[in-house]
């Protein structure tokens, strides 16, 4: 106790300094461990800064690939627009026979067709053009008087329909009434191809069947196609067509001027030609020359003069002609609307200048509808 009494003042400052060292002690531990979640937190926001930093790297160019996507579709519009432009020039609608029809009843179509009957057979006559037989393809028509010619019932790819006529659907009738329409316009070219010094013949005019009836009864105006195929425009999904043959024995000119009257929606796919060649007559044989000893000597007999051929001798060929008649074309915006990744989180102002540059100002409302009913769902 005495030590204590003696010492008091110093037991003081070593009790002082302990528990200011306690104090120091624990603290430091605290603070040690702040430290450590401190850094570890650090750490953590420099991991997420990096990563976001690397996010944000594919957007560096994000203005400059948004002008670059702005550029390129006005280019896709413009190839749009001049392709539309195209294919309404191919399917020609102010003179397409199929886009001009006016709904008539199958019993119309048939009255139509027994007057074209008549109406072809005369011009084709008027113009000489010799005609096949339904029975036969040898023309029917002569070269001499116009008035004794037999009377001629071609049918121009409607032979089974002259005199009967089956119980066709209107759809099916309709096609049918296209197909008249478009026979005689042929018809009416070849009226123009004929020239007054060279004759003209219509071999044949094969058609396509318009639906199961008429297969039933074309017949031999049925037109077969073989490798031929591949050179029609038609496509499932994109073009419609009616494919004919139609076959004649001409020279070239007739050929040629038939060819330049054809326009849109009518399209030449193929022409093969086959020369006429006519066999040589052979010479008549020459006799041998007896003298006759009873005769005068100027008995001899003289060489027949040879009548002048010409330099150049008019040869006829077979042309036949493979011709599709553009009914219908998918102009191409049509697949795009109907894709629904295309319009469901499009921008309806950037659709809107798409679709008006490119020709298709007709579409807009339709497509900001599908927009907004896609946006609703």
């Amino acid at each position: 106790m005495k030590i204590l009494r003696d010492n008091f003042l110093l037991w003081c400052f070593v009790a002082l300094g302990l528990g200011v060292f306690s104090t120091l002690f624990i603290l430091t531990s605290g603070v040690d461990e702040e430290i450590e979640e401190s850094a570890k937190s650090i750490e953590k926001e420099r991991d997420k800064q990096n990563s976001t930093q690397e996010d944000l790297s594919s957007f560096r160019n994000l203005d400059r690939d948004y002008e670059l996507c702005r550029r390129e579709l006005q280019n896709l519009a413009n190839i749009e627009k001049k392709q539309t432009i195209f294919w309404k020039n191919l399917l020609n609608a102010r003179e397409n026979h199929l886009l001009k029809w006016s709904e008539k009843s199958p019993e119309s179509v048939n009255a139509d067709i027994t007057r074209l009957f008549t109406t072809l057979r005369s011009r084709c006559q008027s113009a000489k053009i010799e005609l096949p037989s339904n029975t036969s393809k040898t023309p029917t028509i002569g070269f001499g008087d116009t008035n004794k010619r037999p009377a001629n019932n071609y049918g121009f790819g409607f032979s089974s329909y002259d005199g009967f006529w089956p119980s066709f659907t209107r759809e099916e009738a309709k096609t049918i009434g296209v197909q008249a329409k478009i026979i005689k316009e042929l018809v009416e070219y070849l009226t123009q191809s004929v020239t007054e010094t060279q004759n003209l013949t219509l071999v044949e005019i094969l058609r396509e069947p318009a639906g199961a009836i008429d297969l039933k009864h074309v017949g031999d105006s049925r037109i077969v196609l073989g490798p031929e195929k591949i050179l029609l425009l038609r496509d499932a999904n994109r073009i419609s067509s009616l494919v004919f043959q139609l076959s004649i024995k001409g020279q070239s000119v007739h050929a040629r001027t038939f060819i330049n009257q054809l326009k849109p929606p009518f399209m030449l796919r193929n022409l093969s030609v086959k020369r006429e060649l006519a066999e040589p007559v052979p010479a008549p044989p020459q006799q041998e020359f007896i003298p006759n000893p009873f005769g005068p000597s100027s008995s001899a007999p003289q060489p027949e003069k040879s009548e002048a051929l010409p330099v150049v001798k008019e040869v006829y060929s077979e042309f036949t002609f493979l011709i599709e008649y553009v009914t219908q074309v998918n102009f191409g915006i049509e697949n795009l609307l109907e894709d629904e990744n295309f319009w469901q989180n499009a921008d309806a102002e950037i659709l809107e200048e798409f679709l008006t540059a490119s020709g298709n100002t007709e579409r807009v409302d339709e497509a900001k509808k599908m927009i907004s009913d896609g946006k609703k769902n």
